[in-house]
């Protein structure tokens, strides 16, 4: 029996897009490789990688509940020229430079956005000419959106309080707030501010969801707030130091008891944060003055850490030396994807694909030698893309 299968297999399990939409110059990589499994020799016609993005809204109020729109639609020709396979495994490796302007994944409670990558194999048995056959196979792929360099550290803000020249300026450690961990925020009054004490201070995180149907030319709006509890400060006690300082320790609950979601920017469905910040202030004159302050803050349910660290690959022993030429082919997608694969390579399988895959030079023909470099090589350097 002739047996045959096909898969997807990428080799970091999420692509991050770095930097805001609009910045064009940045190329985002999705890096993997089509895995072949063949009982036998067979015959391979063409192979064929999709990628796909579809922005969903739930809508249970009209007669269609789902307001569909796709984002990204793009087929690559990985092979088009027949070539003759021998039993075991090959792997046809591919590399896809992204748009920064896509959006991240989304999963909402109202919407998702997701994205996936299909290939399409047309292979048949070497002895059986009118068997033809198309092995399909199909991947999700997860986009994530890293916090922006100006938001990734710290948030400052100064605030006039009088006409004397009295400032509140606002310090927050964190410009990215994750879920289980704490908040630190600095108040600082300078001497102009005639403080006398801090009568009542809250901090709550905001989060607004919007959705839009464009087909149904409807938009839903959802708030929600989250009031954050001090952890060094139980009986509200606001004790200035001696330059009228005042640091407060907030505690973010964990993501199973703070019910929000990440921070996303599409324009069908936005999720944005902010802190609220409320001051009840009395002044040496007997005055009461209240002081209302938004931040603007992004939330992300990980680390940047778990988005950043990638696993480390070494060096295996390599069978065979690959013979050096410098043929390459790109192919230009639309705007919004493209992908570069090389078919020949002067240095011999890196690391990656030789990890996931004991690929021997023995498992094609010699008379398609430009396939057998594309089945065997690696995607190009990062480095001769950007060049």
């Amino acid at each position: 029996m002739f047996r045959k299968s096909v898969s997807i297999d990428l080799v970091e399990p999420v692509v991050c897009l770095r930097g805001q939409p609009k910045d064009k110059q940045t190329i985002n990589i999705l890096r993997g490789a089509i895995r072949l499994n063949l009982s036998h020799s067979a015959i391979v016609y063409g192979i064929t990688i999709q990628f796909v993005g579809i922005s969903k809204t739930l809508w249970p109020e009209a007669a269609q509940h789902w307001d569909k729109h796709i984002l990204v639609d793009s087929t690559i020709p990985i092979s088009k020229n027949s070539v003759l396979l021998k039993k075991g495994t090959h792997a046809f490796p591919f590399e896809i430079l992204l748009s920064n302007a896509l959006s991240e994944s989304i999963e909402c409670g109202l919407g998702h956005i997701r994205y996936k990558l299909l290939c399409q194999v047309h292979v048949k048995p070497r002895l059986l000419f009118f068997i033809k056959s198309i092995l399909q196979s199909q991947k999700p792929v997860v986009l994530i959106r890293l916090p922006f360099t100006e938001n990734q550290q710290s948030i400052s803000q100064t605030h006039i309080m009088n006409e004397q020249g009295g400032q509140l300026t606002l310090h927050i450690e964190r410009g990215q707030l994750i879920p289980g961990t704490l908040l630190p925020i600095t108040f600082h009054f300078n001497s102009l501010c005639n403080l006398n004490a801090i009568d009542q201070l809250s901090v709550k995180l905001i989060e607004r969801q919007k959705y839009k149907a464009p087909s149904k030319q409807t938009t839903r709006i959802l708030h929600h707030e989250i009031a954050l509890s001090p952890n060094n400060h139980p009986n509200n006690n606001f004790t200035l130091t001696d330059s009228n300082e005042l640091r407060m320790v907030y505690v973010v609950p964990d993501k199973h008891t703070l019910k929000v979601r990440p921070s996303a920017f599409h324009t069908n469905i936005r999720v944005r944060h902010w802190l609220q910040i409320h001051i009840k202030l009395l002044l040496n004159d007997g005055t009461i003055k209240d002081i209302q302050i938004d931040v603007s803050i992004l939330v992300s349910l990980s680390s940047m850490d778990d988005y950043l660290n990638l696993p480390v690959y070494h060096q295996l022993p390599l069978l065979e030396e690959q013979p050096q030429t410098n043929n390459n082919v790109s192919l230009s997608l639309s705007n919004s994807t493209s992908i570069t694969t090389s078919i020949t390579s002067s240095i011999s399988p890196n690391s990656w694909l030789k990890k996931i895959y004991p690929i021997k030079n023995n498992h094609v023909t010699d008379n398609n030698n430009n396939l057998m470099m594309l089945i065997t090589a690696p995607p190009p350097l990062y480095e001769d893309i950007l060049h």
